[in-house]
């Protein structure tokens, strides 16, 4: 170093480099931060489901008052019907699969949320109205089947299959 004082300034630019440059690397990301943005879409489609719980059900007939025809066999509490919809204007149906049933079944809509029961169906193979009034709902109800005969029906077995349909109105 020289005595004119250049390298004492020589030594202050260094130092003022080694700061900045000391600045520029903790806090040099945040002076060229740069933000984008995207634009994200929900879609939610039309949901209209609906299941059975409970499983298969066996109605027996076996007992009459001497003089009357056999006692009805019942059961309100084996199976439920639960459904799901998003949708507006929907209704559920029932039908059975047997076209000449030897047996009368009928089946109600009991202790119904999310919609509004009919009444009583005597199930055929036409679908006929069972839950109706459904809309952007979560609902249950539990199904109530009624198996009854006469006496000149004579004794046997109906097999249904029961299929409810939630749908349009």
């Amino acid at each position: 170093m020289n005595n004119n004082g250049k390298g004492s300034d020589s030594m202050k630019k260094i130092s003022v480099f080694c700061i900045c440059g000391i600045i520029f690397l903790l806090f040099g990301n945040m002076v060229f931060a740069q933000t984008d943005n995207h634009s994200v879409t929900v879609t939610v489609g039309v949901i209209n489901e609906a299941a059975i719980t409970g499983g298969a059900l066996i109605l027996t007939i076996n007992t009459a008052t001497a003089g009357s025809d056999p006692d009805d066999a019942t059961d309100a509490t084996t199976c439920d019907l639960n459904w799901t919809t998003n949708d507006v204007g929907k209704k559920i149906t029932v039908a059975t699969n047997i076209a000449a049933p030897a047996f009368a079944l009928k089946v109600l809509a009991q202790n119904v949320s999310g919609g509004t029961a009919a009444a009583e169906v005597t199930l055929s193979t036409t679908a006929t109205d069972f839950v109706t009034g459904i809309a952007t709902t979560i609902g249950t109800c539990d199904l109530g089947y009624t198996a009854s005969a006469t006496a000149a029906d004579g004794s046997g077995s109906d097999v249904h299959t029961v299929t409810y349909t939630l749908t349009d109105v």
